[in-house]
């Protein structure tokens, strides 16, 4: 196997380095001049309030009447442990945050390396560093780029997997890929049907994948969902029901499919019904899907429209939040999407031979797209799949290079 470039600690300390200046600037933004605790309100103070809890030995709950299984755990034990050790402090979350999310230069630069070459590597490691909407979303109290830092390592991992041939080997790698995929999980329910999800597009694909890998595809699986069972018997103490990420996805899909859904989120409609007043949060939940499911029965055509503005918001080059309607960071982001979408589909194509590596790179985005386009959709739900992007770009700016410049290394 190649060895792994020397430059990729560098530019991990790069990426911390140009991280924790942004939280430093958003510390002063936020404390000095908006007199506000947070750039986005909503999650980031669900998130923060679960984490106090955690420290404090409290219910792991939000808001009354009290919803116990509204978000996975593993974002608000990450802020726990900086609650822990700095105090309540967010200022030093988002550090920590800082330094988390720096780590996704790893998984990318080894990938490139390992598919193409270490200049690769390099470009890679750089894209994931210095992407200017991934530095800004690394130090907000949301769990966006520390799941695709996740992502990026499952991907990684499965790319291990994938590329074993020793048999011993290849069972350690599947039950790798298997427990990264279940710590994306604990960060963001979402990731939960992913891996199954490339299981089947791999033995599409090729004929021999399940009869070579069937017993190693199990052992991953299994890997992802054992980490999970003791999320799953604590909801059931508390709710009367075994449920394995949460029961949030009924309100969710709600919110994109009713009469006055428009593609982005607005929860009112909660507040207003005031259902966990007369139902447990296992009924709400399921009464909110049927809501939705009836809606979409009813009205085909609506559903369908709503399916593609959900799309184009997904996709749209620019923020869709009023908060970063600013010209000149909407160009920012437009420009460093469409700078990564152009090179890694070059990539793409320059690598077209190696499916494995084009399922693992496209696929995340793709799957966010499908299910945005029921759920409510905005590029912070894009955003974390962009990272496996960072590999095929890498790869096709070092082709592109080589091409223009045969003569050098």
């Amino acid at each position: 196997m190649r060895r792994f470039p020397s430059s990729t600690l560098k530019i991990f300390l790069l990426a911390v380095v140009v991280r924790v200046i942004a939280a430093l600037c958003l510390n002063y933004y936020l404390a000095e001049i908006a007199h506000r605790n947070y750039l986005i309100e909503g999650d980031a103070d669900g998130y923060w309030q679960l984490a106090e809890k955690i420290v404090a030995g409290e219910e792991y709950s939000l808001y009354t009447p009290p919803r116990r299984v509204m978000r996975m755990p593993g974002f608000p034990l990450i802020l726990a442990v900086s609650i822990s050790v700095f105090g309540n402090s967010q200022a030093m979350a988002r550090l920590l945050l800082a330094v988390l999310s720096s780590l996704a230069v790893f998984p990318a630069s080894w990938m490139a390396q390992r598919y193409h070459s270490q200049s690769a590597g390099v470009v890679a490691g750089m894209i994931v560093a210095l992407m200017p909407l991934y530095i800004g979303f690394s130090v907000l109290i949301l769990s966006e780029t520390v799941f695709a830092t996740c992502i990026l390592f499952n991907i990684w991992a499965f790319s291990r997997w994938l590329d074993a041939t020793e048999r011993k080997k290849a069972f350690f790698r599947a039950a790798g890929a298997g427990l990264c995929a279940s710590l994306a999980v604990y960060i963001r329910p979402s990731w939960l049907l992913f891996p199954p999800g490339l299981l089947f597009v791999l033995a599409i694909f090729s004929k021999s994948f399940f009869r070579r890998r069937i017993l190693q595809s199990l052992v991953m699986l299994l890997c992802m969902l054992l980490p999970l069972l003791p999320w799953g018997i604590r909801n059931r103490h508390v709710t009367g029901h075994f449920v394995i990420t949460t029961l949030w996805m009924g309100p969710s899909l709600f919110d994109g499919l009713h009469p006055g859904a428009t593609g982005s989120s607005d929860m009112t409609f909660f507040e207003q019904d005031h259902t966990l007043d007369r139902m447990s949060e296992y009924e709400m939940n399921r009464y909110y899907k049927n809501r939705a499911l009836k809606f979409a029965r009813e009205n085909p055509g609506r559903a369908i429209q709503l399916g593609f503005i959900k799309l184009w918001r997904y996709w749209k080059p620019w923020p869709n939040a009023e908060q970063f309607r600013n010209p000149i960071l909407q160009g920012f982001v437009a420009i460093g999407f469409l700078f990564l979408v152009g090179w890694s589909i070059y990539g793409g194509w320059a690598m077209r031979g190696s499916r494995e590596l084009l399922f693992l790179c496209t696929l995340p985005i793709v799957y966010f797209a499908a299910l945005h386009s029921l759920f409510v959709s905005s590029l912070r739900y894009r955003l974390p799949a962009e990272y496996p992007l960072a590999v095929l770009a890498a790869i096709g700016i070092a082709k592109w290079y080589r091409y223009r410049n045969p003569n050098k290394d």
